[in-house]
């Protein structure tokens, strides 16, 4: 049971001393008894970049690169194809999206296997986030059926893992969304409906385990846009999913009035979601 992560960083960006954080707590969990394998794509980096960062980065990072930038999804896209047509997926095996400016508890690998191996049927994980995890592993007694809440509020791409199986049943990410797009941010929440829905079980662990930043409600008018659009494509597929869309036009409101959100965003916000609210009924039927 591998643990498979996607990841990728600019490096005309300020992250590089997170980016080197990341990689170092990855090297830890590959100490353990559980496989890690982490693919990154180095945005804006030069050849001579690459052989340096090859040179110091653990063994389990397997680095490739472009000259210049492309958007989240996109490079997440991009590094899919290459694992996919390069290596064996088990079924059994877990996938992951860390971004650059998270790091990894030394158990989490161990922790993550220990979960999915001892729930046979369990294909989804999410867990909380925050800058200081607890650093004491989990296992199955600790996870709880997750809730469509939970999906849509508390899941990122550094809480979300998912069972192989169900992942190479999802496609891709939608790059129309997400960090570098015009729609922003999102594309993780889209993914995780979509892995939410295919799951034969989805759990929730009610703890940090990862560390990263929590969104806050200024992220969440950044970030508005893309999350109408993903919660208009899906909200046909059942009550508690049209009942976030509609909850989240609220929330629209509500930044608008605060001024959180500019009018002619909110309004373009909302042309941008009936749009894809159509789309999504028209694709279901």
């Amino acid at each position: 049971m591998t643990l498979i992560l996607f990841s990728t960083t600019d490096l005309k960006g300020a992250r590089q001393a997170e980016f080197g954080r990341m990689l170092r707590s990855l090297g830890r969990n590959a100490l353990g008894a559980e496989p890690v394998r982490c693919h990154v794509l180095l945005q804006n980096c030069s050849q001579e970049q690459l052989a340096a960062l090859r040179a110091h980065a653990p063994d389990c990072c397997q680095l490739t690169a472009i000259a210049g930038r492309c958007s989240l999804s996109a490079a997440r896209n991009r590094l899919i194809e290459t694992a996919v047509a390069q290596e064996a997926f088990g079924p059994d095996d877990i996938v992951g999206f860390p971004d650059d400016d998270c790091w990894l508890p030394d158990h989490l690998a161990a922790s993550l296997a220990a979960t999915f191996g001892g729930l046979e049927r369990l294909d989804l994980l999410i867990c909380r986030i925050a800058p200081d995890p607890v650093l004491a592993a989990f296992g199955p007694g600790e996870v709880r059926p997750a809730t469509t809440r939970q999906a849509v509020r508390v899941a990122t791409s550094n809480s979300m893992f998912i069972r192989a199986s169900t992942f190479l049943r999802l496609g891709r990410f939608d790059e129309t969304l997400g960090v570098g797009t015009p729609n922003g941010g999102a594309e993780d929440t889209d993914f995780v409906i979509r892995a939410f829905l295919a799951a034969r079980q989805s759990g929730f662990v009610d703890r940090a385990v990862v560390a990263h930043a929590t969104p806050d409600r200024d992220s969440a008018a950044k970030y508005y846009r893309g999350a109408l659009i993903v919660l208009a494509r899906h909200a046909h597929r059942n009550p508690a999913l049209f009942y976030e869309f509609l909850r989240k036009l609220l929330v629209g409101g509500y930044f608008t009035l605060c001024g959180r959100l500019r009018p002619v965003a909110l309004l373009a916000a909302l042309g941008a979601a009936t749009r894809s609210f159509g789309a999504g009924a028209r694709a279901a039927s």
